[in-house]
């Protein structure tokens, strides 16, 4: 049961994490910095096959496009169409071609359920805090050899596979086949914009440093709310 519980745990450590850089635009402006994304768009944005223009806007105009893809995703893809850039002395066009919207439409269900997936993981966390005191965990030397157990083949994926194709493996499981989901910079504003999937990567990273660190606050408050409302109950 311990291992169940601490699975909930991790999973609720994530989707918070997640939740919370969600609202500062996933730090967009600072990766924007960091991985010189303004170079980037000037190089792919000026060799794009469908758009132009893009890369002769100002930097203020890139975060605000990737503010209002977030804005959509997080809002069930609502207006996602409807995003546009106006290059100087031009009219204004949209930025997303019909696969991209597709696409993106594609994350938002993912978002949505991962909203779900949240609710589900809360309610079970603290009847599972229960039943972890209950039937007693594990000896410590047990739940930290699962643990390492856990990470190192997690770790071992990505060193194995590397980043990038753990990034693509994911995407060949959660969206559908039909659906494109590769797009290369010099066809499309969204991958150019994001500098995919190299943002991702440092989005994951901040994400993942979250989870770290509201594991054990949320291991050991739903253990202390057991012991606290049934003082009977002893770890």
């Amino acid at each position: 049961m311990w291992f169940f519980y601490a699975v909930i745990v991790v999973s609720l450590a994530v989707t918070l994490s997640w939740a919370l850089y969600s609202q500062s635009n996933y730090g967009y402006r600072f990766w924007y910095q960091q991985l010189d994304i303004a170079q980037h768009i000037q190089t792919y944005g000026s060799q794009n096959r469908f758009k132009s223009g893009f890369e002769q806007l100002p930097p203020e105009q890139h975060w605000q496009a990737f503010e209002q893809i977030r804005d959509a995703v997080h809002n069930s893809g609502t207006g996602l169409a409807d995003i546009e850039y106006q290059p100087p002395g031009k009219n204004a066009r949209p930025l997303l071609r019909n696969a991209e919207v597709l696409h993106l439409q594609d994350v938002a269900d993912f978002i949505d359920a991962g909203h779900v997936l949240f609710w589900v993981l809360l309610i079970l966390w603290l009847p599972l805090a229960l039943l972890c005191v209950w039937l007693k965990p594990p000896p410590m030397r047990w739940r930290v050899g699962i643990t390492v157990f856990t990470v190192g083949a997690v770790l071992a994926w990505l060193l194995i596979a590397g980043p990038t194709q753990v990034f693509y493996q994911f995407h060949l499981w959660i969206f559908p086949a039909d659906h494109q989901w590769f797009f290369y910079w010099q066809d499309s504003l969204m991958s150019t914009l994001m500098k995919a999937p190299v943002l991702f990567g440092g989005i994951a990273a901040v994400i993942v440093l979250g989870a770290f660190l509201l594991t054990p606050a949320i291991y050991w408050l739903g253990l202390w709310g057991v012991r606290r409302f049934a003082p009977g109950l002893r770890l």
